[in-house]
């Protein structure tokens, strides 16, 4: 429905002398007297017939002649249709325009790309602001983030920011880039509001996603309503090639070791790529080069084996180099962690001075197998061996990353409280069971008082004194790090290991499992109490292997012996692995990760005396002493540098740096110079560069209630309806020029009739 306004409502009422003509007809009428002659009687017949046709001709001429000045007087008065809403005219707008940042808005085609595009419709549709509009521009890149902090009304420098900006971010989600634009909207001031999307309009980017409901219902929960438009930049390109992922192992890697990384490239073109030359380069320096055919519209892989010869932090890249119309994606980087060593702390419980029979000497051979096999290799574990009435304190300021308890009696508060306090500061410890255990007091003093346990020892199964019967591990598919080895069958079967004797693990349900002996003032707190996970079960049903965290720090308890007495394992090849699985991910699970996904936080920890992090990356004791925050650079992948501040939390220091919507590597700097870097990615959907097609986007524009335009210009005319409603004085203008030319015509044909 339109309504009908006025630019210059008083001339309208020009339109009363529509009364003119009719004032002048009903005086001319009356001017007029009847006059009786003889002859009359001879015309009586010609007018009785005539006289219809007269009244009708001169009706319509004065019809005619009353129209015109009433038209003349709307044509001056400027009509406007306005629809259901009142014209605001040159009022302020609060403005929110979502613009696509993500990478696949940098392909080119003749020399101009969809990101040019955008960036000019954006600084366009900025610069044509009333004055006084508050104006945010949200780039949807990687994860939704303002050009500025908060809605500016400097129009000029929101222009100057865009005309800065480059389309390398990783994909954009547009669930929460909407979602961000009805919020940003929803803090405006201005009555007017428009929420505008520019992008290219992936199929990625909307397929599958709930966006188009979730933004009708947060707009109908508004209270002012705001306009939404879709603006589509770039052509459609064809032909794309893209590296979409690196695979390695996640175990931790020493000096030496091998390091396979299996390069997963796709061509999204419809023709081959022939030759295409695939680098692959280690902290940036070229190491191997491959040559591969591209199929058309498929995947290929291609592996390549390194090794690093110094520990700390390295970054590892491929690069396809072909000539596409998108560059970004060429390339796929990862960070990789390379251990001095790994510092493993075995208590005994059970030591003998004939070999092989002492509880921990199996564990050892399996964590340094080149050590004692005396090859040149050298081993990412070192283990040190001491029995379990040592002084354990001394033990754990050597800063050990695993200790392991290996069928050990029982403590003495003093070594309890110690270990408590190593596993809070952020260690780990492998508590494995054995004959020579006191289960009760496990259960009293560990799991029930301190909470250090995962689980509580039941009761002992299996073949106790000739009676009963063995288990097998479960072979399953492993969600735990430290046994997803195990899921590739050429690594070895667990199921085949004949466990003989175990004990009974029950994680605790609910705090109403701790043992009534212990008091409520020595039990520990709440928190203390996670969720225990099972890595892995028994074919009796029991747990075999169980992990819970505690504090910053991890505990995995195993219900059997680590040595030959309970069980076969130790026999089995594939001991080694996975002690070495056990250990190494204990030692390295509770590090942040170093590949992150765009839009994630870069986290690093850094040791000041306690336990240190991955790649023993430390901070000078001069600086962790004081208990202020450390500033650290930040380099970015496009080469600017940024500042974050290493905060203490418990032992240790935290840094966080939340900027990662780019993909690439982000260095991380310690004021010594150590640099820990961190590898974002996203997902390669939008490599695919096709577009919805007009046909998909007005289905999703009618889905969201929105505008479909295709043009700068096309939006703007728009605007300028919404602002002024249609104009029609022209139209009007036409009609009166029409009218006075008929009122000639008219005129002159009905004179010569009466003639």
């Amino acid at each position: 429905m339109n309504f009908l306004s006025f630019m210059n409502q008083p001339l309208a009422w020009g339109a009363l002398a529509f009364s003119i003509p009719l004032i002048l007809h009903i005086l001319n009428r009356s001017r007029f007297r009847r006059v009786e002659w003889g002859a009359m009687h001879l015309l009586e017949s010609v007018v009785k017939v005539n006289h219809k046709r007269f009244r009708l001709e001169q009706l319509l001429l004065l019809l005619v002649r009353c129209a015109i000045p009433a038209l003349l007087a709307f044509a001056l008065a400027k009509p406007v249709l306005t629809g259901t809403q009142t014209p605001t005219g040159d009022a302020p707008v609060s403005l929110v325009i979502l613009l696509d940042t993500s990478y696949s808005m940098d392909a080119t085609k003749e020399g101009s790309s969809r990101f040019d595009k955008a960036v000019d419709a954006a600084c366009a549709v900025v610069e044509a602001t009333p004055r006084g509009s508050e104006i945010s521009v949200i780039q949807t890149g990687g994860a939704p983030t303002p050009l500025f902090d908060q809605p500016i009304f400097d129009s000029k420098a929101i222009v100057r920011r865009l005309r800065t900006l480059h389309a390398d971010f990783g994909a954009s989600d547009m669930q929460q880039s909407l979602d961000a634009g009805i919020a940003t909207l929803a803090g405006m001031t201005h009555v007017r509001r428009e929420l505008m999307v520019i992008s290219d309009f992936q199929p990625a980017d909307w397929q599958g996603s709930n966006a188009a409901d979730s933004i009708q219902q947060q707009v109908a929960a508004m209270s002012v309503k705001p306009e939404l438009t879709l603006l589509q930049t770039g052509q459609v390109v064809a032909g794309n090639v893209s590296v979409e992922s690196l695979d390695f192992s996640n175990r931790p890697l020493g000096i030496g070791q091998q390091l396979s990384v299996r390069a997963n490239l796709r061509n999204h073109d419809d023709t081959a790529s022939e030759n295409a030359r695939v680098v692959f380069k280690v902290d940036g320096k070229e190491q191997a080069v491959a040559q591969l055919t591209l199929a058309a519209n498929a995947a290929t892989q291609t592996l390549f084996p390194c090794e690093f010869t110094a520990p700390g932090s390295h970054v590892i890249e491929v690069e396809v180099a072909v000539d596409d119309p998108l560059k970004k994606d060429n390339r796929f980087s990862a960070a990789v962690t390379i251990w001095d060593q790994i510092d493993v702390l075995l208590v005994d419980g059970d030591q003998s001075s004939q070999p092989l029979k002492s509880e921990t000497d199996f564990l050892a051979v399996a964590l340094t197998p080149y050590t004692f096999g005396r090859m040149k290799l050298s081993d990412l574990v070192k283990t040190k061996t001491v029995n379990y009435r040592t002084n354990l304190k001394k033990e754990f300021e050597a800063q050990p990353k695993v200790v392991v308890l290996a069928n050990v009696p029982k403590l003495t508060d003093a070594q309890c409280d110690e270990m408590r306090d190593y596993v809070q500061a952020g260690g780990a410890v492998f508590v494995c069971a054995g004959s020579k255990i006191d289960s009760k007091w496990y259960n009293r003093e560990l799991f029930a008082k301190r909470g250090l346990m995962p689980a509580e020892f039941g009761s002992s199964k299996g073949k106790i004194d000739e009676k009963g019967q063995s288990s097998r591990i479960v072979a399953q598919h492993f969600d735990h790090p430290a046994l997803q080895f195990f899921n590739e069958p050429s690594n070895g079967d667990l199921s085949t290991a004949e466990i003989r004797r175990w004990y009974e693990l029950i994680p605790p349900e609910s705090r109403s499992m701790i043992l009534t002996s212990v008091s409520a003032d020595e039990q520990p707190p709440k928190s203390s109490f996670t969720d225990a996970i099972v890595m892995a079960r028994l074919d009796s049903g029991d747990p075999l292997l169980v992990e819970k965290t505690l504090g910053e720090g991890v505990v995995v308890q195993m219900a059997t012996a680590c040595d030959a007495d309970w069980s076969d394992l130790p026999m089995r090849p594939f001991y080694v692995p996975l002690m070495q699985q056990i250990v190494t991910t204990l030692a390295t699970q509770l590090t942040p990760p170093r590949n992150i996904q765009t839009g994630e936080a870069a986290v690093a920890l850094f040791s000041d005396g306690a336990v240190a992090d991955a790649d023993q990356t430390k901070l000078p004791a001069s600086v962790t002493d004081s208990g202020a925050s450390i500033p650290l650079s930040i380099t970015t992948p496009n080469g600017t540098r940024r500042t974050v501040r290493a905060i203490r939390q418990g032992n240790r220091l935290m840094a966080r740096y939340n900027g990662t919507q780019r993909p690439g590597v982000y260095g991380m700097s310690t004021p010594e110079g150590q640099t820990v870097h961190f590898v974002a990615s996203t997902a390669r959907d939008e490599s695919n560069l096709s577009m919805l097609d007009e046909a998909q986007l007005n289905s999703l524009a009618e889905s969201m209630g929105a505008h479909v335009v295709d043009s700068t210009a096309q939006y703007l005319e728009q605007d300028r309806l919404r602002r002024n409603g249609r104009e029609i004085w022209r139209f009007l203008l036409a009609a009166l020029l029409a009218f006075l030319f008929l009122e000639l015509v008219l005129q002159q044909r009905f004179s010569r009739v009466r003639t």
